[in-house]
């Protein structure tokens, strides 16, 4: 149950309405959720005036998909008011694409492709696709810690919401925020001479978002149980720096040492960026991008059983 006075409506008045109360759903003072009023219990007459500290509300706790819809579109706002994300994350990795593609596409391209096929720029947009994913989940995940600072991170756990709404919430605004931003470099297929059919960009857009919600929740597992921002960040470049770069994201996998080959096809961002660069390239790899889909569920239970154990 939860107090009178800790409910109102967006107008400020209260909720209850035998406490002279207009409507029959409450809004948390926190904003973080929405309660649904079933009945009221005042001790001695009911319909006497409102004193505080003698009403008490029974409320219905709300479902997991309305509070994932609110945590969703919340961190979607978050995004909107933070153009400086869109810069850091995309123009890093369009630096690196450029210096990459352009610098080293002698060296490399023949190892990349000795038939020609594609040149070395469009054999390397992929990673860098997927490296707007990690950026981006770093800094949605970021969020976090500070929600925690603020005070907001607390009503959500004292509220009647699922704790795994919890994960799943932030997990798609993370993911949909680094889906929008890695999404836009597809807009650069013609300029490097690719003819993808319509199949094989949707294909790599679903297997973009299934590496964008998978480094999201990997994120916020992180997240949550680091206790400042300095410690997240040594924490993401300890973990997701290396397994950018044995993802074959920048350098080919095949021709490497018999060690190294057989970490990186262990690593899931390997799989994430095999299933966008086959599905860009007219052969799409099925097991690759069965992996990639599986690898964003695995990571989205351990979110939510991170969450709650704390």
């Amino acid at each position: 149950m939860a107090s009178c006075r800790q409910c109102m409506d967006a107008s400020g008045h209260r909720t209850c309405r035998s406490c002279g109360g207009g409507s029959p759903r409450a809004r948390s003072r926190t904003g973080t959720h929405e309660t649904h009023l079933v009945g009221c219990i005042q001790p001695g007459q009911r319909g006497r005036p409102f004193q505080s500290g003698d009403c008490w509300m029974i409320t219905r706790a709300p479902s997991i998909t309305t509070s994932t819809g609110i945590i969703w579109r919340r961190e979607l706002i978050r995004f909107c008011r933070q153009p400086g994300r869109i810069v850091a994350a995309i123009g890093t990795s369009v630096l690196i694409w450029l210096l990459l593609g352009s610098g080293f596409a002698n060296s490399l391209e023949p190892q990349v492709a000795p038939d020609e096929s594609i040149s070395f720029s469009a054999w390397l947009l992929p990673g860098m696709m997927t490296l707007i994913a990690v950026f981006s989940s770093i800094f949605s995940s970021l969020s976090t810690i500070e929600d925690r600072q603020t005070g907001w991170l607390q009503a959500v756990l004292v509220s009647p919401a699922p704790r795994s709404s919890i994960a799943l919430g932030r997990s798609l605004g993370g993911g949909t925020v680094a889906f929008l931003q890695a999404g836009v470099m597809l807009a650069a297929i013609p300029l490097i001479g690719l003819s993808t059919g319509f199949e094989g960009i949707l294909l790599a857009l679903f297997s973009l978002a299934m590496t964008c919600l998978s480094m999201s929740a990997i994120g916020l597992a992180f997240a949550w149980r680091c206790q400042s921002a300095s410690s997240f960040h040594s924490v993401m470049n300890l973990v997701f720096m290396p397994m950018w770069l044995l993802s074959g994201s920048i350098f080919p996998i095949d021709g490497s040492s018999t060690w190294l080959s057989v970490v990186a096809w262990c690593n899931p961002l390997t799989w994430c960026t095999t299933a966008m660069r086959t599905s860009l390239t007219g052969s799409p790899d099925w097991s690759m991008i069965g992996l990639s889909a599986a690898v964003s569920i695995v990571t989205i239970g351990i979110a939510t059983l991170v969450i709650s154990r704390r």
